[in-house]
């Protein structure tokens, strides 16, 4: 895939810096960790602004994009052409109450269902990671481009984890 042809976010996925995406997926769960680690849950609840996630609602996102891209690969995989579901995102957050997720079972969730996704997505052969589902706001999206760019989508909250952090800890 060109690395400027994200059909999802039409970025280049200038983060992953060439690193294989399965590699990096593997890995956010224990980047997510360490990131909380030691942080009260009191703070990881707390909201930076009126309208900015806190921390515990990021990480309950993360959950749900992670059971969006399973199911999507899942999809794809066994039922090439397929239509792909969207979801919205600050709905999920809203009604499913995100803000009173509690971070610790929330993180181990996804990082169990990340450990499925990534060993499925080993076991997929080349031509299944090609293959190609429909969703109706990207259009048509190969396996291995919603691999990619999830990883860059974990990388992208990461930051955002961090960044909220210190604007929490510089109050």
């Amino acid at each position: 895939m060109a690395r400027s042809s994200c059909p999802i976010c039409r970025s280049s996925h200038h983060r992953l810096g060439g690193r294989p995406a399965l590699a990096a997926l593997a890995a956010a769960p224990r980047a997510l960790a360490r990131a909380v680690a030691r942080v009260p849950g009191r703070v990881l609840g707390r909201r930076p602004a009126r309208r900015e996630w806190s921390v515990a609602e990021v990480l309950a996102h993360l959950l749900d994009a992670e059971v969006a891209l399973g199911f999507r690969v899942r999809k794809v995989a066994a039922e090439p052409g397929s239509a792909l579901p969207a979801w919205d995102q600050e709905k999920w957050t809203e009604g499913l109450r995100h803000r009173r997720a509690v971070p610790a079972p929330t993180l181990a969730a996804f990082a169990a269902l990340r450990a499925a996704n990534v060993a499925l997505a080993r076991r997929l052969s080349p031509a299944q990671r090609r293959l190609r589902g429909r969703h109706p706001e990207y259009g048509p999206l190969r396996v291995d481009q919603m691999l990619e760019h999830f990883a860059e989508h974990d990388l992208n909250h990461l930051a955002q984890i961090r960044t909220t952090l210190q604007a929490l800890r510089a109050r």
